[in-house]
């Protein structure tokens, strides 16, 4: 009797586990999903509600590859970086969580200002109208970079009392010293001076009745030169990217100086913060008028412009919505969040200085050989963005100091400067800032 229940016991266990195990049987659900429906994967739903994905980003390429799981993922090249959905460097993360314009208002009036910036924009696209003019004189740029008693063509600058000069290489937190700073400027007054002496006079020319040579100012094909083989406008042009635009942005008005200031008094229409945040802004998209809420920078003749050239897509997109999500930051009093786009702001701008300064240097050393008026106009640029490269916020610090900077440049200028120069000087030279710069 025993066995036989016993027997009975076994076969009612045995019928329970193949039960268990019929193919009939429902699949347990998966557990731990992602908001993009991914088991244990990396997605993560962001303030705005919308979900996020890690992605392989290329500094170099810009292109973005999305990963719905990060497992066994390596990395093709130094290029690559692998960001996390809310890595603060991502600049889709709490991207829709702001308006989608540069739109900020208090009881019906617009909050927003930033006519300063407007007008020292204005009169940099004339001053370097200037320099490309057979009639300029040195007291002519001087008037123009002090902004004292000359007449601008444009309604917005005679009315500014504001001008160029005191805004380069003097934010509140540059990174330069007083007498770097002054350094800096006396490289505008020498350019400004060799400029009238040497070369304004050779505009009325051509490359055949002046042609330049090592130790003579004159044209190679459509460039204008100085003795060296230096395009003055490009110089002038793209150190004041660095040294107005992207210094008083990053080291100027998105400081702990500019931005720890008083958010409640609107006296004056706005707060101090909020307008200190505004004239940051107006640094990279002031170009366009009192209005650029849409962050257009098809007008822009400094650092908005490049931040609207191809191949900086994310950075474009980034900085934008940087400003907008930090400026709400501020009307709500959310110093941490202001905090964490203003980081978003500086390291993105930054990438794309040193980015320009990489670009013209391997394309001026593809041209060396040829000595074209490509090679002395790109070098020339080239240098004015290692002039800027100075100036640079990423993560807290400069790429280069003051004195890197002018080591580099004084190798550029060295002997007969451009003239002299070979592609593998210029190529390690990039290959220096590439990898200073994580690019």
């Amino acid at each position: 009797m025993k066995l036989e229940n016993l027997f009975k016991s076994v076969l009612f266990s045995s019928l329970i586990i193949l039960s268990s195990c019929s193919k009939d049987s429902p699949t347990p659900a998966p557990t731990n999903l992602d908001c993009n429906g991914v088991e244990n994967g990396t997605s993560l739903t962001d303030d705005c509600g919308d979900c996020q994905q890690a992605y392989i980003y290329d500094v170099v390429s810009h292109t973005v590859t999305l990963l719905d799981d990060t497992t066994g993922v390596v990395l093709a090249g130094p290029t690559e970086m692998l960001i996390m959905p809310n890595n603060p460097m991502n600049p889709y993360w709490n991207a829709n969580c702001a308006g989608s314009t540069y739109t900020f208002s208090y009881q019906g009036q617009s909050t927003v200002s930033y006519g300063g910036q407007t007008a020292r924009l204005i009169m940099a696209s004339e001053m370097l109208t200037a320099v490309n003019s057979s009639s300029t004189t040195l007291a002519d740029l001087l008037s123009m970079w002090s902004n004292d008693g000359w007449i601008w063509a444009s309604d917005d600058a005679n009315a500014s009392s504001k001008n160029v000069g005191g805004k380069t290489a003097s934010a509140s937190e540059t990174p330069l010293t007083s007498s770097e700073s002054s350094a800096v400027i006396d490289k505008f007054v020498a350019w400004f001076t060799d400029y009238s002496d040497n070369v304004a006079q050779i505009m009325d020319g051509d490359e055949i009745t002046h042609p330049a040579m090592a130790g003579t100012a004159g044209w190679v094909e459509n460039r204008e030169l100085n003795a060296h083989g230096f395009e003055y406008d490009q110089f002038v042009a793209k150190t004041l990217i660095g040294a107005m635009c992207l210094d008083q942005v990053v080291n100027g008005y998105l400081s702990p100086t500019k931005l720890n200031v008083d958010n409640t008094d609107r006296s004056g229409g706005y707060t101090s913060m909020e307008h200190h945040w505004d004239e940051g802004f107006g640094y990279v998209y002031g170009k366009f008028g009192p209005e650029n809420a849409e962050g257009d920078l098809s007008t822009d003749g400094l650092l908005g412009k490049y931040l609207n050239k191809s191949g900086f897509e994310a950075e474009k997109e980034a900085v934008f919505n940087a400003f907008i999500a930090g400026r709400q930051a501020i009307v709500d009093m959310d110093y941490t969040e202001r905090d964490a786009q203003a980081l978003i702001i500086k390291n993105n701008l930054s990438v794309v200085v040193a980015q320009k300064a990489v670009d013209y240097l391997t394309g001026a050393a593809a041209d060396v050989a040829l000595l074209n008026g490509d090679y002395f106009h790109g070098l020339s640029e080239g240098y004015g963005f290692i002039m800027s490269l100075q100036f640079t916020n990423f993560n807290g610090i400069p790429y280069f100091t003051h004195a890197q900077v002018m080591d580099m440049i004084a190798a550029l200028e060295a002997g007969n400067g451009f003239w002299d120069r070979t592609s593998i000087e210029l190529l390690d030279m990039a290959s220096t800032i590439q990898l200073a710069a994580g690019l």
